[in-house]
This record gives C-alpha cells, structure tokens and sequence, in this order.
C-alpha cells in the first residue's frame, strides 16, 4: 500500500470570514464517532489519472455549498451572551487563510475489489446457514478505505489545524474506493448524503456524463433554524422547569460519562471525559442535571464482536409487518421498520441468552429531528439533528412477547416526539453544564443502538460512467450491539441490516439459526 496523494481541499473560491456556532443538538454528539460510509466500485480497465482529476475538481466544486466544512471546528469562547457561548459549544470559523480544509488522500492497493466484498445480489443471495441471506462481513477490513488521522475535537479538546472532514480516494486492481469520515457535529448521515449525492453528481458533470439533478437538493446550513425551535428563552440565565419535566420525562436515557467510579467504567474514556468538563473551580458552582447510572458491566470490552449483513426482501418484510398486524394488540399504523426492528430485537436478545432474563434490555433508536420540529425543517438542512430514543422490557418479556407488541411499543415510542417535545427537549439541552456529559444511548448485552439510513439512496452514488458500484458501508465501531439498517442493494423492495454483535452471540443467531421458522 502506498500513499500517491496528500493535501487540504477548500472551495476555489473562498467566502469571507465567518463564524458560526453550530445547533443545541450538533453540540450533543460531538463526543460520537465519525458519520461515515465506503464506496467500492468495480471499474475495468479504467484511467486513473483522469479519474483522480475529476474527482478532485468536482470535490473542490462541492465544497463550494459546504464552505464550512473547510473551516476549523472548535470550542466557542466561553462567556456572557446567548446559550451558544456555554460551555462545550462547538462552532465553525471559515474563509480565514488558517482554515485546516477538507483532508484529501490517494492511496494505492494492489487488492482486487472482487476479494474485499461479494456484490449486492451475491451477499442478499448467501443463506450462511439462515433462511435469509446473511454475509458474514468480519474480513472486511474497513480502515483501509480511511484516513487514520484524527479529526478536529474527536478528543474533545485538540482542534488547531485538525480537519472536520477526511476523503480518501483508494485505487485497486479493477476499481476504486471512496471513504468519507466526518466529525458527528458537522453531519448525521442525511447530511453526509446529500454531500456525497452532490458530489457524485458534479463528477458525471466533469466526465459529460449524462446525470439526474442531486436527489437531496442543495444544502441549507443554518443552525439557528433548529435553535429558533426551542421553547421558552435559551439565552435566559436559568432553564425553565417546567420544560426541563417534559424533556425528562421523555424515554432519553441519561447515562452520565462523568461518573467515571462506576465499576467496569473504561479507564481508556477517562481522558476525554475529563475534557468535557468545565475547570474545577467553575464546576464547583455549577448544578448538573439528573443522571443515571450506566450498566457498564454488561459492556464486556474484552470479547469479541462479530460483523454480519443481513438481507431482507420487500416479501419477507411485507410477511413481517402481516404477521405483526395480525396481533389484536397490534396498532394499524405499524411501519414494515416498525416490524423488522420487532423481529432484529427479538431475535438479538435470544441470541444473547435472555429468555428467562428479568432485568430490563432496551431497543435504542436513532431518530431525526428535522421533521419533528415546528416549523419543520427541510431534508436538504445540514447538521446532526438526531437524538436517541430508546423502548425497553425485561429480556423474558422481549424473547416472549408477540411481534405485533412490540412493533406497536416502537411505534407509540417515535410518536412521543411531537413539535411540543422536540421545544422542550432543546429547551433542557441548551442549559446542559456539558452537552457531551449525557449519553442517550448504550452498547453491550442489554443494549441494541440502531440508526436507519433508509431513503437516503447509499447505492445511488457513483461518479464515473463505467463503474459498478460493489459495496457501500457505512462505517460504525465494530462493538457488540450496533445495527444499521438501509435499502437493498439489490432493487428488490428489502433492507439490508449491517450488525455487529458479540461474536458468540453472533453465532447463535446466524449458525444455531435463532430465527424463528415459523417467520
């Protein structure tokens, strides 16, 4: 492997300095991994020299609506004036001559794209031991097709001339590969697609290709749109109790990364959790918001977990969501997502043992909140507006219950976030000591985090007539009790779910064939 490229892309043309604190929900996840995703494309036969020349101009046209994203993201100073002058709050400086820019590299490979992944139709098509079609995922090696370096604040403290942004262009025998890293504040995976939709777009355009409009429109940054949503006054010296209620009362875990004595806490997280605190002597006046304790104890970091794909067709799906409407208890207005997540956790939670398991074991589910709130906003708005929601039950009652049950919990949960809710949950987040103190969410065997990238078109990218797009990956931490959902890849109506699960619990739901046969 050798590295052929190295620089810092902006916009051809730079706008003047600008200062932007990013949104209330932005400042929530910067402590979260990086949003991105692969692309691997089959390309025969093709110029790699002119390849790289369009792709590189047609980055550098893109940048041109995402002129932040070759800015410097830091800490806001702290100080007197409105809720994003607070502690923690992330914002972006762009148009200076010290902007760090967008990361560019050109790596070579001499691997062949047909031995990092099957295509689509061959992974939907494996059975691995299960009526579905399962491709175990384990020697997909996902750090090739991405820069190592760090992103700016991904301790939560180093920024100066770090990036927000990092593209990788990998050459390999027959093809290319395209890894995309974002720090979390700047991009939920909305945001990273309309970036990678418009970019691919301007590439067809450099090669004369014939090419539809970008699907996700132009990109709207604006944080204080999401802001403005907030109830009461969030430039106030005190947050409104009343709204802090609603907010909490709401199914938001609220594990607290501060509590660093808690037995099994990570020693390793220690360091960037000191960095989200205010100074001592500041801490010391200030009243943090309620918390509860993390389960660090069901979170073995030591074991091993497993990588797999799992295909569902648009029939299997439909089957599902039938089978989960024919429950009297179920709700009409279930989602064919509604019932597959149903199924996934029902299935998970056997798999890890739980059938006669009294304690509780919660479903996480990401949820967007651009339109949730009021005014809604539109698809094309950029950010992370996301929050973690979550359902739970004792794993007993999980293994057990019937699908159309828990299908309709999922639904009831999603329907709790009305435009009244998200005010009051941006009302309570604004006034946080540290928006990176609480996390929403939770991995290991009583926790399963799911985040859906459903219609965002992740096949659809691809950037030169002639190559065939292999596989796309979303990238997520290979740790025990993270799913991604998308839409096939094969066109056939279904879902592809990329989970990663502890490794013997893995086995159990692939090999001893957990699945429910009668499904």
């Amino acid at each position: 492997m050798a590295t052929l490229e190295s620089a810092r892309l902006f916009p051809a043309e730079r706008s003047a300095p600008t200062t932007t604190p990013l949104s209330i929900l932005d400042a929530t996840v910067v402590r979260f991994a990086p949003t991105g995703a692969i692309w691997i494309f089959d390309a025969p036969n093709f110029d790699r020299s002119g390849l790289l020349d369009h792709l590189r101009s047609s980055l550098i046209a893109t940048l041109s609506s995402f002129p932040q994203w070759s800015g410097q993201l830091q800490w806001a100073p702290v100080g007197e004036g409105n809720h994003t002058n607070r502690f923690n709050r992330p914002i972006l400086t762009y148009g200076h001559d010290s902007d760090p820019g967008v990361e560019w590299t050109v790596i070579e490979h001499p691997i062949r794209t047909n031995a990092i992944a099957p295509t689509a139709k061959e992974r939907a098509s494996s059975t691995a031991g299960s009526r579905h079609g399962t491709w175990m995922g384990d020697a997909f090696d996902e750090s090739l097709f991405v820069s190592p370096n760090q992103l700016a604040l991904s301790n939560l403290h180093d920024y100066a001339s770090r990036p927000g942004v990092q593209v990788q262009i990998t050459l390999l025998d027959g093809g290319y590969a395209v890894g995309v890293k974002v720090a979390h504040c700047l991009a939920d995976a909305q945001t990273l697609m309309i970036f990678m939709h418009l970019w691919s777009t301007k590439s067809q355009e450099s090669f004369g290709d014939e090419h539809e409009s970008s699907p996700m429109g132009e990109p709207i940054f604006n944080p204080q749109l999401l802001d403005s949503c907030a109830g009461g006054d969030i430039d106030g010296s005190s947050c409104d109790q009343a709204l802090s209620c609603t907010a909490r009362s709401l199914p938001l875990h609220r594990y607290s990364w501060w509590d660093i004595a808690d037995e099994g806490y990570p020693k390793a997280c220690i360091p960037t959790t000191e960095n989200s605190k205010p100074p001592g002597d500041q801490l010391e006046h200030l009243q943090v918001s309620p918390s509860e304790p993390a389960p660090w104890l069901s979170w073995d970091f030591s074991r091993p977990a497993s990588y797999a794909q799992l295909h569902f067709t648009g029939e299997e799906l439909a089957h599902i969501k039938t089978l989960a409407l024919a429950d009297p208890d179920s709700r009409a207005d279930i989602s064919r997502l509604d019932a597959l997540l149903a199924y996934l956790w029902t299935f998970i939670t056997r798999s890890r043992g739980y059938e006669e398991y009294s304690k509780q074991v919660y479903l996480d589910l990401t949820i967007g909140a651009r339109a949730r709130v009021s005014p809604a906003l539109p698809d094309s708005f950029v950010g992370s507006p996301l929050l973690i929601t979550h359902v739970g039950a004792p794993g007993s009652s999980v293994c057990r219950e019937t699908l159309g049950k828990k299908a309709s919990q999922i639904r009831q949960t999603m329907q709790r976030f009305t435009p009244e809710a998200m005010g009051a949950i941006l009302h309570d987040a604004a006034f946080e000591v540290s928006p990176q103190r609480l996390w929403q969410a939770f991995m290991g065997t009583e926790h399963t985090i799911v985040t859906s990238w459903l219609r965002l078109r992740l096949h659809d990218v691809n950037f030169m007539r002639g190559s065939q797009l292999r596989y796309a990956h979303a990238i997520m931490p290979k740790l025990d009790g993270c799913a991604q959902i998308m839409d096939s890849g094969i066109g056939d109506g279904g879902m592809d779910i990329a989970l990663y699960l502890d490794k013997e619990a893995m086995e159990k739901l692939i090999w001893d064939k957990c699945w429910n046969e009668e499904l």
